[in-house]
Parts: C-alpha cells; structure tokens; sequence
C-alpha cells in the first residue's frame, strides 16, 4: 500500500474513532441536573427522599390522632425517639399545578394562614421550583402542647400538587430544623 492510500485510510480512522467518541462525549454530561427516583421509599415507589435512620412509617393510629380526617396526608412518617413531636407528611393531591403556577398558589395559601404569619420563599430543590412556607401553629389536637413548626414544601409532581410538610413542636425546633430542611432538600422523583 503505497504512503497517499495508508494517510487516507488513517484520515478515515481517526474520523470513525471521533465519530464514536461523541455519543460517549454528550451522554457524560447526562445525569446532572435533576435526579431520577428509580425505586422510590415514599408515596408508592414514586419518590426518593433521605430519611435518617430514626424516621418509622406512622402507624394508622397514631395517623387518626395526629391528623383530622379530611386533613390526614397520603403517608406520614415521624421519629419515635421524640414520640410524635418530629414528623413528615406527604400530601399528594389530585390538583392540577405546574411548577410556573406554585408561586400565586403559595400567595393564596400564605393570605389564607395569614394568622400565622407565614414566611414564603422560592427555590430549586434537585432541579425542580418549590415554594416553602414556613409557619408556627397552635397544637389543635393536644391543646396546652407545644406551638407547632412547620415547613411546608409546595412542588408540581407530574403536574400535580405535593405537600411535603417537616413538622416538630418548638421545644425541639433548635435540634431539628437544619435536619428538616436538608430531609426537604433531598426530595426527588
């Protein structure tokens, strides 16, 4: 094979490697951004959320004294070392909501709790928009008991609204509010 005819052979080559290196080149960039819940541990395998290791389910009983029927979440998860007071509920509601809609739906919501003076902000929580409300209540179930904190996480799920709530009564709110917020921050789907 004379000198011409082994450069164009090898021209041909190092096109076919480069051809073959880009595929490889675009999907390395694939993955960043949102995260994919593959085998979820909340709401039926659909979504992924990092629970320490103290969290349980709550039972249905303990479901029925903490929340009012009409008001009771999809599943409720609570840390049974601090015997109720910590807690994380999910409420995946059939409404239509779009991520660019969560903003005027968290105004409406802070102007309906305005007695509790509710704290709104925005933000990304693994590439999705949320709104968080955070808000102290009275305890209605356990009257005389400690004010109730809670942040409210409000996010489109396949286009649908989700509620996710961290809760804990203020006598441990010192001890749990970074772990509520970074339980909050870890939600994908």
């Amino acid at each position: 094979m004379d000198f011409n005819k082994r450069l164009q052979k090898g021209k041909f080559l190092s096109l076919l490697a480069g051809l073959a290196i880009i595929p490889v080149l675009l999907l390395a960039g694939c993955g960043e951004g949102e995260k994919k819940c593959e085998k979820g541990n909340v709401l039926s395998g659909k979504a992924c959320i990092t629970l320490s290791g103290e969290f349980d389910r709550m039972p249905e009983d303990m479901l029925s004294k903490k929340y009012l029927s009409n008001q009771r979440p999809t599943e409720a998860w609570y840390k049974k070392s601090e015997d109720g007071k910590v807690s994380l509920s999910f409420v995946q509601t059939t409404q239509a909501m779009k991520d660019t809609q969560l903003s005027v739906f968290a105004g409406a919501m802070k102007d309906q709790l305005s007695a509790f003076s509710p704290k709104v902000t925005e933000g990304k929580v693994n590439g999705k928009k949320v709104v968080f409300l955070e808000m102290t209540t009275p305890d209605n179930i356990n009257p005389g008991s400690p004010n109730v904190f809670s942040i409210m996480q409000l996010s489109s799920m396949n286009d649908k609204l989700l509620i996710t709530t961290f809760s804990m009564t203020e006598d441990v709110k010192d001890k749990y509010y970074q772990e509520g917020k970074a339980t909050l921050d870890s939600l994908y789907w």
